[in-house]
């Protein structure tokens, strides 16, 4: 039975090739454009769950100025966290 399905699909889709190529290309682009939609959301969602206090976490973003425009980076210099953490622990007391 299986062995008669399978001569009546291949018959099928040899006989229609751009038809079926048409298909299994859309189908096969669909799936891999979900794929990579359903990793990137998972990738949002667990963001910095490997952290005991996730919910304090704050991104520090640096403006500066380039020719009269402004840019927004994420990278800051290195002392900045020492200098961050001193201006805190004072504002506590």
């Amino acid at each position: 039975m299986i062995k008669n399905y399978l001569k009546t699909t291949l018959r099928s889709l040899l006989r229609n090739r751009s038809y079926s190529f048409l298909n299994i290309a859309g189908l096969a682009i669909g799936i891999a454009c979900a794929s990579l939609i359903f990793l990137w959301v998972q990738d949002e969602v667990t963001f910095n769950h490997n952290f005991a206090k996730r919910n304090v976490l704050y991104k520090v973003y640096e403006n500066q100025t380039y020719e009269g425009k402004i840019g927004t980076f994420i990278g800051t210099p290195g002392p900045m966290a020492k200098a961050m953490r001193l201006k805190y622990q004072a504002l506590k007391m």
